[in-house]
């Protein structure tokens, strides 16, 4: 609770703008509301010290060393963000965000610690590979020898006693990428797939590859034959292309509904190093915005290691004062072991805390997150394809209100098939199977209104059956009904759902499944009221039914991508007598979230007579007309082909139908 009573403080101070009527509020971040510092946990890439109450990528200096940051109180190196660098003679077993890396020779702990006296070992070395910590716009990679001391071993350069200065590299070859597996996988013998630069006649102590300014992360230098060197240092210039805001955990008081997500974002382009931006609404830049409710004030379960080597749960505070587990690299052959008393696991809670959701891209959307939660998190990611051009966040905000209701919860089942085996529905894949979703609600507030209409949102556009309230159920003539596209809305205010008047409601409906898991998401809510929305969470809603949940499964082995492909008639005469002047091509989607349609119409000899569609696609059912003419008016009578092209991850799916044209 310190923490609501923290945000409230805030508000009253700042004078935040939270009532948007008697019972929607939001929650502001940036100008007019919570401080963007004070209110993250992380600030990735990301300055607010540019424009006062907004966020914006951080912007590169061309003349200072990206890799040399303030030296911790600790003594480690960071980079220019203050990031730890992280330091091997292996290749690490993953790449993270704001932990840059170096693996490879000798004297990889010293290679980025800003110490120019110094060699990085006592003999020379062959490769260094460089993990940034995040993409960063570079074009110059610098390396040289210290500028005094001699050689206190034999080197393969010489005797001791040699003057280090004049043992540089002869040869080199700088390659970078943004590719993480080039540089987790690629060995230290061979180059990154974009080569910066190279020398194979080096003759000067200084070595400056230069290069047209361009987005890297990952880099090595590599001396085909070895020599010493003090530092490796990258220069760039422009703003850092993949920021991103991740806030506080936000406790809301008490649980309550999500509405919207609203944002002010500007984008602008500098016409250089330093100089002034302008506004540039045209500029490669985007936002995207995710958020995540959950129940209790931590997305994730701690663990400690115990003393047979297994893992205890524990709460966030007694993880903290154990020592981290610290593991360091082993022998081959060796297992690495763990110290009982020592951190071990954390595991998203995903029991208690909903998953991120779908990434808003547009100001004013509606928030993909379950209801009924008392916190809330959100994080904004700013990318850009271009140097010069950045976003600019000036707020961030999120509508909630009051419960209509404390749970509201909802289960689907198979109409017949109400107690499935195993409780998990199962429908057949496009075809049409009759489903009853059942809805209950309870009461825990007097300030909790209930409600008088419920929204359900289906694959396609329903067959709506009959509805139902009461106990036992009785079937009710809804107020009113609406079939939308993907949407079945039903309004009863003559009937509301209120604290005293608490009925349960059943909607039965026909439509298809075209998903080996399909959640028939729904929400309740007020048509003339005040509050927002409420999401009905899958649960027990009934005891007549058992699956105690909103989701429906298919069998696997019969998903299809592209099904039922089908031209109804595959006669047209397009002759203006109203039959078969047009002929339509359907077709379903299944699986899919998002693909590359195209429907498109070829004569014989395969030349493209009429594209119909082109545009990308979620599963569902399709139908597209075609009115039997080409680019230049009706086509001739003859022999076509109808073909439909879905273009996945998985691979392209294409179906042909044959089509007579007569007149």
């Amino acid at each position: 609770m310190a923490m609501l009573y923290l945000i409230v403080r805030f508000i009253l101070v700042l004078g935040i703008p939270l009532a948007l009527d008697a019972q929607v509020s939001r929650l502001v971040m940036g100008q007019g509301g919570l401080d963007w510092r004070e209110s993250s946990q992380d600030l990735l890439g990301m300055v607010d010290s540019a424009v006062v109450g907004s966020l914006q990528p951080f912007e590169i200096d061309p003349l200072v060393n990206i890799a040399v940051g303030p030296m911790t109180e600790a003594g480690q190196p960071t980079n220019i963000l203050g990031h730890i660098w992280g330091t091997s003679f292996s290749v690490p077993s993953s790449v993270e965000d704001k932990t840059p890396w170096v693996y490879g020779s000798p004297g990889h702990i010293l290679v980025t610690d800003g110490d120019v006296t110094r060699p990085t070992y006592v003999s020379s070395i062959t490769d260094y590979s460089f993990d940034l910590g995040l993409p960063m716009p570079l074009n110059r990679v610098v390396f040289f020898p210290p500028e005094r001391g001699r050689t206190t071993t034999r080197t393969t350069r010489g005797a001791s006693g040699l003057l280090i200065r004049d043992l540089y590299p002869r040869q080199y070859v700088v390659s970078g990428s943004l590719n993480p597996q080039e540089f987790l996988f690629t060995s230290t013998r061979d180059d990154f797939d974009q080569v910066l630069g190279s020398s194979f006649s080096h003759n000067e102590r200084v070595a400056d590859v230069r290069f047209p300014t361009e987005f890297l992360r990952f880099a090595r230098v590599r001396f085909p034959v070895a020599g010493f060197i003090a530092e490796v240092e990258f220069y760039g210039e422009g703003f850092l292309p993949e920021t991103r805001y991740t806030s506080q955990l936000f406790d809301m008081g008490e649980p309550v509904n999500f509405g919207r997500l609203f944002y002010d974002f500007e984008v602008y382009r500098s016409p250089g190093a330093g100089l002034p931006p302008v506004l540039a609404p045209d500029a490669p830049v985007g936002i995207e915005v995710e958020v995540r409710s959950g129940r209790d004030d931590t997305p994730l379960i701690y663990h400690l290691v115990m003393e047979i080597g297994e893992e205890k749960e524990v709460g966030e505070e007694e993880f903290n004062r154990a020592p981290a587990n610290a593991l360091v690299e082993q022998p081959e052959g060796i297992s690495r072991g763990r110290i009982p008393g020592q951190q071990g696991s954390t595991l998203d809670d995903v029991t208690n805390w909903s998953f991120w959701s779908v990434r808003h891209r547009a100001s004013g959307e509606e928030i993909q997150v379950p209801d009924g939660r008392q916190f809330v998190q959100v994080r904004a990611f700013i990318t850009s394809d271009e140097i010069f051009a950045f976003g600019r966040l000036n707020s961030l905000s999120i509508e909630y209100s009051p419960l209509l209701a404390n749970p509201v919860v909802g289960e689907v089942a198979l109409d017949g098939d109400p107690h499935p085996a195993g409780g998990v529905a199962i429908a057949p894949l496009g075809e049409p199977v009759t489903l009853t979703y059942d809805v209950r609600a309870e009461f825990t507030s007097e300030d909790q209104t209930g409600f008088d209409a419920i929204r359900l949102h289906t694959p396609e556009a329903v067959d709506f059956r009959r509805f139902e309230m009461g106990d036992p159920l009785d079937v009710v003539e809804p107020d009113s009904l609406t079939v939308g596209g993907r949407d079945l809305v039903v309004y009863f205010p003559s009937r509301p759902v209120t604290r005293p008047e608490n009925k349960p409601l059943r909607l039965t409906f026909t439509t298809r499944v075209f998903n080996f898991n399909t959640v028939f998401e729904g929400e309740v809510f007020q048509i003339d009221g005040e509050n927002l929305a409420q999401s009905i969470d899958g649960g027990d809603a009934t005891s007549s039914v058992s699956t105690n949940d909103l989701q429906v499964f298919a069998p696997l082995e019969r998903l299809q991508v592209l099904a039922g492909v089908d031209l109804g008639v595959r006669l047209l005469t397009p002759n203006g007598d109203g039959v078969h002047d047009g002929l339509t091509v359907s077709f379903t989607l299944q699986g899919v979230e998002a693909a590359a349609v195209e429907v498109s119409v070829y004569d014989l000899s395969g030349r493209i007579v009429r594209r119909l569609v082109t545009q990308t696609r979620g599963e569902g059912h399709y139908r597209d007309m075609w009115d039997g003419t080409g680019d230049v008016g009706l086509v001739a009578p003859g022999l076509y082909l109808a073909r439909v092209s879905v273009d996945t991850d998985l691979g392209t799916f294409e179906e042909m139908r044959t089509i007579a044209v007569a007149y």
